[in-house]
């Protein structure tokens, strides 16, 4: 997780400025180059690496860098790194629950218990009448499923 506050150089108390994105990116590739020898990257290549990288958090791009360095089997190309930045969902961003409009369609419909005994149903009136259900089949077992329910859903009420 990035730092607020600035650094400060051991033993001297001095405060250094964090890195830049740039100044960052440079420094994760280095380490890849020490991981991975002998890849040598020109300063095109290494611009190239900067603008593609800098529209992500760098949060992003240390993990997905740390990522490749323990699990990579030679030097990344950036889709390599890029994919991981696309994939990091950090857990502070991760969503808890549902949504207003998910919520607002709880209990709405048929719950895991009614489709349960729907398919219950369905597999005795198959076996009673030897051959694949129709349509009209299947009416008939969400009238008798409404029916134990004590009503049918809303949607199909209507």
């Amino acid at each position: 997780m990035p730092q607020s506050k600035q650094r400060r150089l051991s033993g001297n108390g001095e405060l250094i400025p964090p890195l830049s994105v740039s100044e960052r990116i440079l420094e994760l590739l280095k380490i890849q180059q020490k991981t991975f020898p002998p890849k040598e990257l020109d300063q095109g290549e290494i611009e190239r690496w900067v603008r593609d990288l800098e529209p992500f958090q760098i949060a992003a791009i240390e993990w997905s860098f740390e990522n490749w360095r323990r699990n990579g089997r030679f030097f990344p190309v950036p889709a390599d790194i890029l994919d991981q930045c696309i994939s990091w969902n950090p857990p502070e961003l991760e969503r808890k629950g549902c949504n207003a409009e998910c919520r607002r369609r709880h209990y709405q419909g048929y719950g895991e218990t009614d489709v349960i005994k729907l398919w219950k149903l369905a597999e005795a009136k198959r076996m009673e009448l030897g051959r694949a259900l129709t349509d009209g089949d299947y009416d008939e077992l969400l009238a008798v499923l409404d029916n134990w329910r004590g009503k049918p859903p809303a949607w199909r009420a209507a």
